[in-house]
């Protein structure tokens, strides 16, 4: 029996390319990753795609994020979240607070990332999702 693949989230970065049409390679696994029901999203990937959304494009795109599975965090990842943070400026990297929180989503429920931001390779941890998967 073949075990369900494992569910992908995916980070405001790879969205962006997929919705402007940037990279086949990306729109195409985007695609396929959808049509196999494997990403999840949290709320700081909406937050971010919600600000930077044009008019226009809202309603073709939110409903999809309605549809996905929500990863939710709670006090604790919070303050997690300002660990992993800390840790990481005290060796010299500063990474984005949003992306500190998606990080630490993805660490706490043990889901790889699908994203194009390099910073994300310096959280200890943390697995990043690549075509090969």
């Amino acid at each position: 029996m073949q075990s369900k693949a494992e569910h992908v989230l995916v980070d405001t970065s790879v969205w962006i390319s997929a919705f402007r049409g940037k990279s086949s390679k990306i729109v195409d696994l985007t695609r396929k990753l959808l049509d196999e029901d494997r990403i999840v999203t949290c709320g700081p990937v909406i937050l971010e795609l919600r600000r930077g959304l044009r008019s226009r494009d809202r309603n073709r795109v939110l409903p999809l994020f309605d549809a996905l599975i929500r990863l939710g965090f709670d006090e604790n990842l919070w303050d997690s979240a300002g660990d992993l943070d800390a840790s990481l400026r005290r060796k010299g990297i500063t990474i984005p607070p949003m992306d500190i929180l998606i990080a630490q989503v993805c660490l706490h429920h043990k889901v790889p990332l699908f994203t194009l931001g390099e910073h994300f390779r310096y959280v200890p941890g943390i697995k990043l999702f690549t075509a090969h998967e």
